[in-house]
């Protein structure tokens, strides 16, 4: 990727990487556009008890708090893994990923033309959405409809029957398909430090931006969401702009804090809980609220609007048989304008939920540091919760102990019968010994007794089977091996990459199954019995009125005699 052409750019005339700042470039479009200049002054952070007063730069060593564990920590930048976020956020911007240079011809199916890049785009779209997913393709590609995008499956479709026809055979063996890469936890982490070095550099530099937008009221803390409250309540107008914030006037921002505070990002996990990342109470930064501000308006604007037209094309049409019809908007012209923008009719599930979603420990009587020395008390379970914010009385058990009690015995009848079965193949003779006959035999008998295959048990029958369970464990084993060695070239490319040493339980070197032959075979166990992978074929196509449960129920316009 072109350089001038990055979200972040690295600028090559500073030599010392450890003091760089972010400098913004003038393009309004750019809104995530940084370029990698000096080092700006720490300390651009508003505390609680001074909003409009900048931190100390440095501070004793004795005084510094322990850093808390899920805090980003600042290290040396990587332009490198620098270079790899560019290549991300442009893959995800475009919402295609072409790394692989596949020479696809172009080609006409019909009165159809597709490009090398359409049909990139499309199997790029099919690999990650699937081949049912018919709107998902045609909005990935751009440019074909949906018509056309069936009209392409349908023949890829058609060859490959034409192909199994003449050879059963697979175009690629198991080891063939790429596979995800695996990464192990040192290198993730490692991967996490350059990544925070990036968002504090251009979190630093977006503080200096909010700063000369918004002056003091950059950042809404608690102390400043009050004053901004009281001021409101005043209704006094001063000068230094914060009673001219718009979102004050419409939002009641000490509750979008303290939401925070209590809900959002109050986890019982320590790495979704502000307490574990930030000494500081939540804030909330202007412009965020200024957006929301702004959406509030938009989807209030559109709602009345739809709502006048929903009402006035009623009036309307009821004018024309009733002419004494007046000219009121009703509830149900609301709820209709609700259901065609998409929107939900109320919030009442989504807060009810909430507990659940979020992660949070409810407690019908608060714990307080005075009852610390008191046996703590348990939190509520989400199922009662959810029963007490409904009205609903929850669904308990009889006994807890109880069912513990009952899940224990279980857990050792079920040990019990285990090691008993497992005595019982140990001591009996002609029993498999060996672990990868005892895999091959489980499969057999899952085949022949647990499927609807309908296969007869018979010698024959149990032959074929494993000769072909074992030549499909061998491709498994050999894609296993091919995947484990992909995965570790890839991690030893990320740690040159991180200019980092490897850990030193990391094996120095994995063997390269690519060097051996490919397990290629013509048996499989679906030739015995049809797994029916091509269900799809059968379904016959419904329009979307054809799948109603019930039909549609006429209007009655005798019943609505409260609109004269």
């Amino acid at each position: 990727m072109d350089p001038e052409d990055s979200d972040y750019q690295s600028n090559a005339s500073n030599s010392n990487e450890d003091n760089s700042e972010l400098e913004y470039s003038d393009d309004e479009k750019s809104g995530t556009s940084v370029i990698l200049g000096e080092d700006v002054q720490d300390g651009n952070q508003v505390s609680d008890s001074s909003a409009g007063d900048q931190s100390p730069r440095k501070r004793s060593a004795e005084n510094e708090p322990p850093p808390r564990p899920f805090k980003r920590q600042r290290s040396h930048l990587n332009p490198d893994y620098l270079d790899l976020l560019n290549r991300d956020i442009e893959d995800a911007a475009h919402r295609v990923c072409l790394e692989d240079d596949i020479d696809l011809p172009d080609s006409q199916l019909g009165l159809t033309y597709w490009s090398p890049l359409e049909k990139k785009q499309f199997f790029e779209a099919l690999s990650r959405l699937g081949k049912h997913d018919l709107p998902g393709i045609a909005q990935r590609i751009g440019t074909k409809s949906t018509i056309e995008v069936k009209h392409y499956l349908r023949v890829l479709h058609e060859a490959v029957i034409a192909r199994r026809v003449q050879e059963r055979r697979s175009y690629l063996e198991p080891a063939e398909y790429p596979a995800a890469i695996e990464l192990t936890p040192q290198c993730c982490h490692a991967q996490e430090e350059a990544a925070d070095t990036i968002s504090i550099r251009q979190e630093t530099r977006e503080i200096q931006r909010e700063e000369r937008k918004w002056q003091a009221c950059w950042d809404i803390t608690p102390r400043i969401a009050a004053e901004l409250e009281k001021k409101q309540q005043q209704q006094q107008q001063q000068d230094d702009g914060a009673a001219n914030l718009a979102f004050a006037k419409l939002f009641h921002v000490p509750r979008w804090l303290k939401l925070s505070d209590r809900m959002f990002m109050n986890s019982s996990m320590p790495g979704s809980n502000w307490r574990n990342i930030e000494a500081r109470p939540p804030s909330m930064w202007a412009t965020t609220l200024d957006d929301f501000h702004s959406l509030a308006l938009s989807v209030t604007r559109r709602l009345v609007q739809t709502t006048l037209f929903i009402s006035m094309s009623r009036i309307r049409a009821k004018s024309e048989l009733r002419p004494e019809t007046r000219n009121i908007v009703r509830k149900r012209d609301v709820e209709a304008a609700v259901a065609s923008l998409g929107l939900s009719h109320n919030a009442n599930d989504l807060w009810r939920k909430s507990a659940r979603r979020l992660r949070l420990n409810v407690y019908e009587n608060p714990p307080t540091r005075g009852d610390e020395e008191e046996e703590e008390e348990e939190p509520m379970t989400y199922e009662e919760v959810e029963a007490e914010l409904s009205n609903e009385e929850p669904a308990r058990a009889k006994s807890e102990d109880s069912d513990v009690e009952r899940v224990k015995l279980e857990a050792r009848s079920t040990d019990e019968v285990d090691d008993s079965a497992v005595d019982d193949d140990s001591d009996s003779p002609g029993k498999p010994k060996d672990e990868e006959e005892r895999a091959v035999n489980r499969e057999i008998n899952e085949v022949l007794w647990y499927s609807a295959a309908g296969i007869r048990d018979l010698q024959s029958t149990r032959r074929a089977l494993k000769l072909r369970i074992e030549t499909e464990r061998r491709q498994e084993r050999h894609a296993d091996a091919v995947d484990e060695y992909a995965s570790y070239t890839a991690e030893t490319d990320m740690w040159e990459l991180l200019q980092k040493a490897p850990p030193a339980q990391r094996p120095r070197t994995v063997p390269n199954p690519a060097r051996m032959a490919l397990q290629r075979s013509n048996l499989d166990v679906e030739s015995l019995y049809a797994m029916n992978r091509t269900w799809a074929d059968g379904l016959e196509y419904q329009a979307e009125w054809e799948t109603l449960h019930r039909p549609v129920e006429p209007v009655n316009h005798d019943t609505e005699d409260d609109d004269n």
